[in-house]
């Protein structure tokens, strides 16, 4: 499996090759897709800084994160639900689904929480 995968990992290659591999196009895109997918796993960075509980990474992240506090049950938890989790069993807003899955991901990269305002349009005036 080990010298498909290093062959498949290029789509050039992976033509060159097709007479030698009975490999369709399809199929391709499906092994490259699975692969990627079943073998990504997501880290749970440790508590650091002010923030050591769940419940204080989610006020810090603003927009009313901190409300939905109480749908995790712990820091693991927050870290490792997936997108799907969040919408069927947590049953959470799609916009706070999302802010907080980018804020996990800036958090693993280590980049701290702060609060970021939602920006409004300003007013024209009337002429």
């Amino acid at each position: 499996m080990s010298f498909l995968r290093s062959i498949l990992l290029n789509r050039s290659s992976f033509r060159l090759l097709s007479s030698e591999i009975p490999i369709s196009n399809v199929a391709f895109a499906t092994l490259i897709f699975r692969h990627y997918s079943q073998n990504k796993q997501k880290s749970i960075p440790p508590p650091r800084g002010s923030i050591t509980t769940h419940k204080e990474f989610l006020e810090k992240i603003g927009r009313d994160c901190g409300s939905l506090a109480d749908k995790f049950r712990d820091w693991d938890h927050l870290f490792t639900a997936s997108s799907k989790e969040m919408k069927n069993v947590l049953e959470l807003p799609t916009r706070q689904r999302r802010w907080i899955l980018a804020w996990t991901q800036h958090y693993r990269d280590g980049i701290d929480p702060y609060n970021i305002p939602i920006r409004t349009k300003k007013k024209q005036k009337k002429k």
